[in-house]
């Protein structure tokens, strides 16, 4: 059987009956962890916050959701998010937002809201991470969870480092820093505590890179004090994590989805993946400064602009990636997803 190029992005398997299956088809065989249960901000949100309240609705207003399924579903995207994709890849379906059942499906729940961090955030609409462990902890009562086997999707990308900077700037953001660390190192610890044996955590981003932190100033490529910053934060995430392995039970696998170096290398090769010289502009931008993806005047004229194909843009709006560049971001990240098994 012919073995998949771990760079490529749309792979097709030849069986020896001379069959071809996808990729997702053949390492789903490998990986069927019951369950996902997904924990985080909008990297990971599948629909959790509330369409009629105004101050979180965004993905759910035209054009999100554009790619799939046509109109939007919540995500903060034209389509797939991280989430979708690995769900995907273990052959299980996208879980549910935790907002919209009454009963904790056996194939797991994403419980991630857009906006959400380890602390409050921007409201309380923004649930905390905290929080969302709490609705699982409510939920879970009295219904049967495979806590051993299941896996764990931990998502964050830095919603307090930007609630901080928009009231302190850059002053005491080092600080900072090893707060979070070990927020995240205390979040993951309790739901081991639960029972949970499988962790994916991923790392931040090239914060410096998004659309949002760098056209405000029109400086086009990455703002590199952004980027050194995250490395401080994602070198002080590996070393946590290297701690839980070690404290940990002994079948507990904790893996950290590189994002940082996995964005990086896209940008760097992003006619490889498939995407247009200028791979870190937005498809999906406010037609001024005052406006962003998916606002309308008041007579319910769009107050923005959407690039001719999305699948050729890496970014879809200011912060998040398309459906395009998920797609190209979780190949990266499917041994280590196997090796949960």
């Amino acid at each position: 059987m012919q073995t998949p190029n771990a760079g490529g992005v749309d792979i097709g398997i030849r069986t020896g009956d001379d069959e071809t299956i996808t990729a997702w088809e053949y390492y789903a065989e490998a990986a069927k962890p019951p369950a996902l249960f997904v924990f985080g901000d909008s990297y990971a949100d599948t629909g959790n916050h509330d369409k009629h309240n105004p101050n979180v609705s965004q993905p759910w207003r035209i054009p999100y959701g554009q790619t799939w399924p046509g109109n939007p579903s919540g995500r903060y995207s034209d389509g797939f998010v991280l989430t979708d994709f690995i769900a995907r890849f273990l052959n299980l379906p996208a879980p549910l937002p935790y907002s919209q059942v009454k009963e904790m499906p056996a194939t797991g729940l994403d419980f991630a809201y857009g906006g959400s961090g380890v602390f409050d955030t921007y409201g309380p609409a923004y649930i905390p991470i905290r929080t969302q462990i709490e609705q699982f902890e409510s939920l879970a009562q009295g219904n049967p969870v495979d806590y051993k086997n299941s896996l764990v999707l931990f998502v964050y990308s830095g919603n307090d480092y930007a609630v901080h900077f928009l009231k302190y700037g850059l002053t005491d953001l080092p600080i900072l820093i090893p707060r979070i660390i070990e927020e995240i190192k205390l979040l993951l610890k309790r739901l081991h505590k639960l029972g949970f044996r499988r962790f994916a955590v991923t790392n931040l981003e090239p914060t410096g890179c998004l659309p949002f932190v760098r056209m405000p100033s029109g400086i086009m490529n990455c703002i590199q004090i952004d980027n050194f910053l995250t490395s401080m934060h994602n070198d002080l995430l590996s070393k946590a994590l290297a701690t839980l392995r070690t404290s940990s039970s002994h079948d507990a696998k904790y893996i950290l989805l590189d994002q940082y170096s996995t964005f990086l290398e896209i940008f760097s090769s992003a006619s490889d993946y498939g995407f247009g010289e200028d791979v870190l502009k937005s498809c999906c931008v406010g037609a001024s400064t005052d406006t962003g993806c998916g606002a309308v005047d008041d007579s319910g004229e769009p107050l923005y602009k959407v690039c001719n194909d999305p699948s050729k843009a890496f970014f879809w709006d200011g912060a998040h990636p398309t459906e395009a560049g998920w797609k190209a971001v979780t190949w990266r990240f499917y041994p280590l997803i196997i090796s949960l098994r």
